[in-house]
Parts: C-alpha cells; structure tokens; sequence
C-alpha cells in the first residue's frame, strides 16, 4: 500500500456539505487520468473491507472497519495516496477511492442519504453498490435512491425540477455521465439457477433481476421503475457475489484483522476476483468526451456541493462549465507564464528576428494552454484569444524597448565615429580619398557592432551627411587656406613694394646727396676759379714777378699751391 491515510473528501456537518482542503490539494496533484471507485451501501456491510483489500491494506491499517452500529464513515472518504495504474494502451493513470457512508445509516436523514448517493454517483467512474443478500424486492426497494438521481441531478439546467421530457428520457440523458455500476453481494448463499435448471451466471442473475414484474398497481409499477431506472441510468452495469467470510460471527467482526487462512477460501477467491474485476472495470472518468484528472474531478466536487447546499439542483452541464470554466481561466495563466519563461529577452534587436522570437514563445504558450485548458470549442477559443492577446501585448512593450534600445545604441555609435572622422578631418589634410575610406570602415565596424534591418537605412542616411558634411568641411578648409594663400601673397607683395618704395627712397636720399655734393663741388669750383681770376688780376696789377713765382709754386701738376721756401717774397733768399 505504500502508506498514507483515509481523508474525509467530502463530509455532513450543521445541514450543510463540506470539502476538506487536505483532500482536495491530493486531487489537484493528480495531472495524469484518474479513476474512482465508490463503494456505497448500507453501514456495516463490510465497504471498507473490500476497499481495504484494493489497497493491499493488511490488519488495521487502510479505512476503517465498523464492527459496531454506529458507522465509521461519516460522508465521502477517501485515500490519500491513489493507486497508480497502467492501462491496456501502456497509459498511466490513477485510481482513487470512495468509502461512503451507509446510504441509510442510522443518523441520517433520507435528503441526506439522497444527496450522498448522488456525489458518489456524480464523482465516480465505477459505482460499487454493497449489499447484503440477494437482489430481491427489499433490495429494490433499498436502490429507490436511484429514481431520486433524476430529480437532484440534471444534466442541462434547463430541465429543471418538475420540468423537461418524462422520466425516461432524463433518466436517458443523465446517463451518458453515469459510471459503470457493479452490485456486490455479499454473504450470497443462492443457487444461481436459472430456468430448465440451467446455472447462470451472477451478471445474467442481475439482468433476470431487472426484467419487469408483471401484474398491475402502485407497488409493482414503483418496482418496475426502479428496474427500468437502473436498466437506464447504468448502461454498462455487472454483478459480483461473495460467500460469507466466515462461519463464526465473532471472527466475523474482526473480519479486516482475520488471516487469509482463517477465511473460507472460496471467499478469499471471491475477493481476489473481485479486486481484480474492480481494478479492470475502474477506467479512467469521463464528462462526455472529456476525460478528467485531479484538478477537473477537485472542480466538480466543490461545484456539485455548492449546488446542493444553496438547495440547487446540481447540474453537470452548468457544473461542468464552471469548472472548464475556471480550468480554462488557470490555462490562461500557465500560457502566459510559459511564454514568459520561453521567451528569450536577449533576443538580437532585430524585427523579424523578434517576431520569430515571438511566434516560438506563443507556441509554447499555446502548447501549456492545450494541455491544460477543458471545455467546449468556443471557451477554449475565447482563453485562447485572451492569453494570446495578453502575449502580443507583452511581446510589444519588449519589442519597443528592444528597438529603442538598439537605436540608442546605433546613434551612440554614430556619434562616436562622426567626432573621429572630424577630428581625422581637421588633422589630416586635404585627401577626400583617404577620409572616404575611413567613413567606409567606420561604419563597416558600426555594422559589426548592431543588428537589425532598422539599422540600414540610419547608415545610409548617416554615410550621406558624412560625406557631404565632410566635402564640404573640406571645401571650406581649401576656401580657407586660398584665402589665407592670398592674404599671406598680399601681404608680401605689399611688403616687397614697401621695400621697393624704401630702397627708391634711400636711392633718391643717395641721388641727392650726390648731386648736392656735385653742385657743392661746382660751387666750389666757381668759388675757386672766381678767386683765381680775382688774383690773376691782381697779380697783373702787382707785376709779373710775384706771378712768376706762384706759378712755380705747383709742382708735378699739382692743384694745391704748396710754398717753396721761406723768406721774403722778392727777397732772393
């Protein structure tokens, strides 16, 4: 058995239905298919026994056993670990398991007993009805619950109470939901024969069981609706009898702590058919088409039970709607959090590397939304619409902030490489060609550095504005230095001219001085030859010796009258 304990999945307290928390978190675990078995009968009929033994539960552990008037079990229990099973297509399952309170146990009222019948009708996939004896008119009449079904479950809400077709018909439509029906009987001391002494079998003795009765009135029509009650709501129905335990009745109390070899053995046979006939027939519960795990069984039992306590009749159709409901409603959520969670945020900047990014991350969200969500088409469809609208928006606040970033980034760059061509262009001179190819392999390395096709028309745009931004940086450089080249020309010419103008000047100041000079000499000579003359005259006038005698003053040619001796002029000495 491998452990755990008996929980009260579903229990009676103060007029009203309640769900235990523990319970329902062990269904809300089972994600795989799940099965239920209900064992339901009258108290003291050895359930718990039977369930026990599904277990593999040995002496007093598993549910218990009551050996006294007052029952053990008090609503819908349950084990808290399910079996794990494998179906004949190799499919893993789980089995849970029911123990129910006597239908008719002594503290309880028939509403009660009503109500009970129908959860564990409602949440099974094979009803074990546990009966002591045979199938006579008692036990019919113990099986009149199944009548109620059709009074406090609907399959659609339309067909309220006292509304809709006739009995048949609902009885009908209610079971295509209804689960497998075996009748156990236990303490079965019969002769299963049938006509001409022929042996039947226990499920052919069901089915004789269930044939009309005939003859007339209230009694017998009650009867026969019950026979065609059950016929109806349970189309795939068997029978399983037991042979008592034991001879002795105290041994007989203690029937869960007996060894196998203080049983009859033709009872230890029975129940080892038995259990494997359970365990055979307990296939995984469907709502129609659907088939149910943990958590959808989990919603089913909280909507059947908030039905029956607002005084409701429990729909399956409104129930099952609310739990596809609010399955769908969790596949929403689980979608967005796998998109999340498949999303790669480091996705390059790029637009269709982003839609891609996108459209992987939906998938996968699409995919946990499938494997969750339940329901008809059109639900499934209005979730669907909602998560993924719910992704696209999400997909676009990243992708704005992705693209803008990238932007960001791109102008970043740019910027930094136009300051480099600038300043390259200030320093390097005038060689176009060579700035040209370090705008190409400016923006080869700005191109290794982003992605996304935004970028390319960015760099086309800022290739233009470089090229054009230096040409034209150039032209007004070359403009400049002209200008400068014709400054620096003017500026020598006018030097030079000063110059001219200077050394014409000084040539002039040269010219002048000679011709002053030469014109002083003239005078001068005048002067002199006016002197000259003046003397001559008075020489002529003073005699010829003195004349004779300065005449020999000049000597060799000489113009300077030099003195030849002292003494006096005439004198002769």
């Amino acid at each position: 058995m491998g452990g755990g304990e008996p929980l009260q999945l579903i229990a009676h307290n103060n007029n009203q239905w309640t769900i235990d928390d523990r319970a329902l978190e062990v269904l809300k675990r089972i994600k795989a298919p799940i099965a239920v078995v209900a064992v339901c009968g009258r108290a003291r009929t050895g359930k718990s026994y039977i369930l026990n033994r599904l277990l593999g539960a040995a002496g007093a552990a598993g549910f218990e056993v009551a050996s006294s008037y007052r029952p053990c079990t008090k609503g819908l229990w349950m084990w808290s670990q399910p079996l794990r099973r494998t179906a004949l297509d190799g499919s893993n399952y789980y089995l849970v398991l029911l123990d129910t309170e006597g239908i008719d146990a002594y503290n309880q009222t028939t509403q009660d007993g009503v109500s009970l019948f129908s959860l564990a009708v409602l949440l099974s996939s094979l009803f074990v009805f546990n009966q002591m004896g045979g199938i006579d008119e008692a036990a019919l009449d113990r099986l009149a619950l199944v009548t109620e079904l059709t009074r406090r479950i609907r399959v659609h809400g339309a067909a309220a109470a006292g509304g809709g077709g006739g009995l048949l018909e609902e009885v009908s439509a209610l079971s295509e939901f209804t689960p497998s029906f075996m009748w156990l009987l236990r303490d079965f001391y019969y002769d299963l024969e049938g006509e001409h002494g022929v042996k039947q079998s226990p499920r052919d003795y069901l089915e004789t069981a269930l044939m009309p009765t005939a003859g007339s009135g209230p009694a017998v029509e009650a009867k026969n609706t019950i026979r065609e009650s059950i016929k109806s709501l349970f189309k795939e129905r068997d029978c399983v009898t037991l042979v008592r335990p034991v001879a002795d009745e105290a041994a007989l109390r203690n029937l869960d702590t007996l060894p196998e070899d203080q049983l009859r053995p033709e009872f230890a046979e029975g129940v080892s058919k038995l259990t494997a006939a359970i365990f055979v027939r307990a296939q995984p519960k469907r709502l129609g088409t659907q088939l149910l795990n943990g958590p959808l069984l989990a919603g089913l039992a909280q909507a059947y039970v908030k039905a029956i306590n607002t005084g409701a009749v429990p729909t399956i159709h409104t129930a099952w709607h609310s739990v596809a409901e609010g399955e769908c409603r969790a596949a929403c959520y689980a979608a967005e959090d796998a998109y999340r969670a498949s999303f790669n945020p480091n996705t390059p900047p790029d637009e269709q590397l982003l839609e891609k990014e996108h459209q992987r991350a939906l998938a996968a969200a699409t995919a946990a939304f499938k494997e969750r969500a339940v329901g008809d088409p059109a639900l499934q469809r209005r979730w669907q619409e909602r998560f993924t609208a719910a992704c696209n928006l999400a997909f676009e606040a990243v992708r704005e902030r992705r693209l803008a970033e990238s932007a960001e980034a791109l102008e970043r760059q740019l910027g930094e490489l136009a300051g480099r061509l600038h300043t390259e262009a200030r320093l390097g001179g005038q060689d176009f060609s060579r700035l040209a190819a370090s705008v190409e392999a400016g923006i080869s390395g700005v191109v290794g550095n982003t992605v996304g096709a935004a970028r390319w028309p960015r760099l086309m745009a800022f290739a233009h504005q470089q090229y054009g931004s230096l040409g034209a940086e150039l032209s007004e450089r070359a403009a400049a230095a002209a200008e400068a080249e014709r400054q620096r020309a003017a500026l020598e010419a006018r030097a030079q001219l000063a110059e001219a103008q200077r050394q014409v000047a000084a040539l002039q100041a040269e010219l002048s001085d000679a011709k002053q000079r030469a014109d002083d000499a003239t005078a001068a000579a005048a002067a002199a030859a006016a002197a000259a003359k003046a003397n001559g005259a008075a020489s002529r006038a003073t005699g010829g010796a003195g004349a004779g005698r300065r005449a020999a003053a000049y000597v060799d040619g000489d113009d300077e009258y030099k003195p030849q001796a002292s003494g006096c002029f005439g004198c002769g000495s």
